[in-house]
């Protein structure tokens, strides 16, 4: 239901605004299969948070998430574009200090699921051993929000109903 809440803020700003772009069109996408989904996890290294594996397993990605970029589905990584902007985004953000500044394990290994067409902002599913460490963060422009679900993630996208914690 709320990915349903999410379409629906989405479909209403995109119709709100002018002129109406093809790019930025919110779609929702055809589910991503029992293999792709295993597939995903095996190139990022990582086991999928359960909420965002439940979210690709009805549609593969959103198309107009934020703006003109998707949250990122299985075969988005097979878009050498997409994926290399993904992977710049995440090195930006290793590059920028150390995790431990943000609370997180020296040893967190993360993956974009969203990333804006000029990669200074971004969404990061991360892994590590710590159970009550968040699972996403949204890091760019000034922002550094921590989500603990993908569920959380939506929630506040969708209607601020989350409160992440913030990094001053």
């Amino acid at each position: 239901m709320l990915i349903g809440e999410l379409m629906r803020a989405r479909t209403r700003e995109y119709l709100a605004s002018s002129p109406l772009s093809p790019e930025e069109m919110p779609r929702l996408r055809p589910p991503a299969t029992p293999a792709q989904l295993e597939g995903l996890e095996a190139l990022t290294g990582q086991p999928l948070d359960a909420d965002y594996r439940k979210f690709l397993s009805l549609t593969d990605g959103l198309d107009g998430f934020q703006h003109s970029m998707p949250l990122l589905g299985c075969r988005d990584w097979e878009d050498a574009e997409r994926n290399d902007l993904a992977s710049m985004f995440r090195d930006i953000v290793l590059e920028a200090g150390p995790l431990a500044e943000a609370g997180l394990p020296e040893e967190t290994r993360m993956v974009p699921i969203y990333v804006n067409s000029s990669g200074s902002a971004g969404i990061l599913m991360l892994h590590h051993a710590d159970d009550a460490l968040e699972r996403f963060w949204w890091s760019g422009e000034g922002d550094n929000l921590f989500f603990h679900t993908f569920y959380d993630l939506v929630a506040y996208s969708t209607d601020g109903s989350y409160s992440p914690r913030r990094l001053e």
